[in-house]
């Protein structure tokens, strides 16, 4: 399982990727964030810290 982010509410701020333990997280070049499934750990970090609800683990 990886975070499912929902590129129409990311602002971009990176605090999901700031946030990350494992660093599976990063901006796009639409400075959206990204997840790389093969790092993921599904920590659930980067959800907890998304301003706008961006990110979830489903």
């Amino acid at each position: 399982m990886v975070v499912k982010i929902d590129r129409n509410l990311c602002t971009g701020c990176g605090q999901c990727v700031d946030t990350c333990p494992v660093e599976a997280l990063s901006l796009d070049s639409d400075n959206i964030a990204i997840a790389d499934a093969d790092l993921c750990v599904d920590c659930g970090q980067c959800v907890d810290v998304c301003p706008v609800e961006a990110l979830s683990l489903d």
